[in-house]
């Protein structure tokens, strides 16, 4: 249809050029062509409108999925003092490929003394895997370096922390200083997962 268009419109100019009874002819042409561009232009408008709203809903969708998932997972294991992770964080603390996400929502404690983090991500299809892989590399960085004995509780607590994935959703949890308790999260992360 867009390229019909054109062409269309250099004939009507052309049966315009060519004189009083074109003139006519000419008006009729360019009436007609004025009337299937405003047709495909309306056309145009409202799927771009009904696309639109549709991917407004979509994303609704995810954030509640996300946001119900991380106040679950929080009534069992509180953040204490919690951060909203946003994209800075996700980038160069969880150290995740922001292509690699779809949406996310989480919290980390701003408290040195603890660290507790609840971070629930959608992946983008197909990389499901490559979000799990540097969350567990993140895990494993967390955990490296044991030297020093007032952190053996963070530590600890940071080896034994939770991946879990579940269709597109991938979580990591790490238990709070005063929770640590996995059992009661593993059981929190099956539930919150479930949409």
């Amino acid at each position: 249809m867009k390229k019909l268009l054109p062409v269309v419109l250099c004939a009507a100019l052309l049966l315009a050029g060519c004189g009083n009874s074109a003139s006519s002819d000419s008006a009729s042409a360019s009436e007609s062509t004025s009337s299937v561009s405003s047709e495909a232009t309306s056309s145009e408008e409202t799927s771009e409108a009904v696309s639109e709203s549709t991917d407004a809903a979509t994303e609704e969708a995810q954030t509640a999925n996300l946001e119900s998932a991380v106040a679950a997972i929080e009534e069992i294991n509180p953040i204490v003092n919690p951060r909203a992770l946003d994209d800075f964080s996700v980038e160069n603390e969880l150290m995740l490929t922001m292509d690699n996400l779809v949406a996310y929502k989480g919290d980390v404690t701003n408290d040195q003394a603890d660290c507790g983090l609840v971070f629930v991500a959608q992946a983008k299809d197909g990389k499901v895997a490559d979000v799990e892989a540097e969350l567990q590399a993140y895990k494993e960085s967390l955990s490296a370096n044991d030297m020093y004995a007032e952190f053996a509780d963070k530590i600890a607590l940071a080896k034994d922390a939770r991946i879990k994935t579940n269709g597109n959703y991938v979580a990591i949890v790490i238990a709070s200083i005063g929770t640590g308790d996995y059992a009661a999260i593993d059981t929190a992360l099956e539930t919150a997962l479930n949409f």
